[in-house]
């Protein structure tokens, strides 16, 4: 058996640490996130994801320090993971810095196979679980953040596990066909006090197939952003973001499948809250990104 997958989000531009350690504490605060996604509804055993993210500054934004708590389900399949994110920041001019980040995790790992339902009720296969597998994963990143602009490239979970079926039993296997690489950049410009935020992501993993993001987020008055996403040959995704305070944002994301299986699923969605541990600034200010 080989682990493991890189959870998928929509709601990714509200918290980036999730897919980069060199984000943490690029705010120049502290803030929390909390998201829940359900993929594919409609296709039984299809993921669910569940995302809790703590991270900020120390010395002066010398440093970031982030934690971040990750569920996914897929099937009969579990994982969870802990990961604790540490990035270094060089102050490159006024305004524009530059981040090394690097995230250790421990994922807990288990199959339900009691719970698949087969044609032979005797299998032995399936009469019984698998034990709870705790193996090690990195991730690794750096970010360029400017008030303008950004650029970001990151590896999450580059590591891959084989694992015993019948034991606790595991081998690390560093291929680097396995690994996901992440290129992410995005700008932001206003327009008759209308913050315009286009951005890619694009993700390239050597053994399968090569997919991008095109985003486009638009903020009305500081209060709400609305935006739309085009995941290549997967989905096309409606962002909707409410502030309702200087610290507290709250967002949705639906996507809509465009691959084959859109005729067998009812879309995805995504809720997403952050909180912004700051006062007396407006939510939306020169560090978004």
């Amino acid at each position: 058996m080989l682990a493991q997958q890189v959870p998928l989000n929509s709601n990714y531009m509200m918290n980036r640490l999730a897919i980069n350690p060199a984000y943490a504490g690029e705010l120049g605060f502290y803030s929390a996130s909390l998201s829940y996604r359900n993929q594919w509804v409609g296709i039984e055993g299809a993921p669910t994801t569940q995302n809790l993210t703590i991270h900020g500054p120390a010395l002066k934004g010398k440093l970031g320090f982030g934690i971040i708590f990750l569920r996914d389900v897929l099937g009969v399949s579990k994982e969870n993971n802990i990961s604790g994110s540490f990035a270094y920041k060089l102050k490159v001019k006024e305004e524009h810095h530059l981040s090394f980040g690097i995230s250790a995790s421990a994922v807990f790992a288990s199959n339900q196979w009691s719970q698949v339902v087969t044609t032979n009720a005797n299998d032995d296969v399936f009469s019984k679980d698998s034990p709870q597998y705790i193996f090690p994963d990195f991730s690794a990143g750096v970010y360029y953040n400017t008030n303008k602009y950004f650029v970001g490239f990151s590896m999450p979970m580059f590591l891959q596990h084989n694992l015993d079926g019948a034991s606790k039993n595991y081998a690390i296997k560093n291929d680097f066909k396995q690994y996901n690489y992440l290129l992410e950049a995005g700008l932001s410009f206003e327009v008759n006090k209308v913050k315009i935020k286009p951005s890619i992501l694009s993700r390239y993993l050597p053994s399968s197939t090569f997919q991008m993001d095109l985003n486009c987020l638009v903020d009305v008055n500081n209060f709400v952003g609305v935006g739309v996403s085009y995941r290549t040959k997967d989905a096309i995704v409606g962002l909707l973001q409410f502030h309702a305070s200087d610290q507290l944002i709250l967002g949705y994301a639906y996507d809509h499948s465009i691959s084959k299986l859109q005729q067998y699923n009812n879309g995805s969605h995504e809720i997403f809250l952050r909180y912004d541990f700051r006062y007396n600034v407006k939510t939306f200010d020169p560090r978004f990104f």
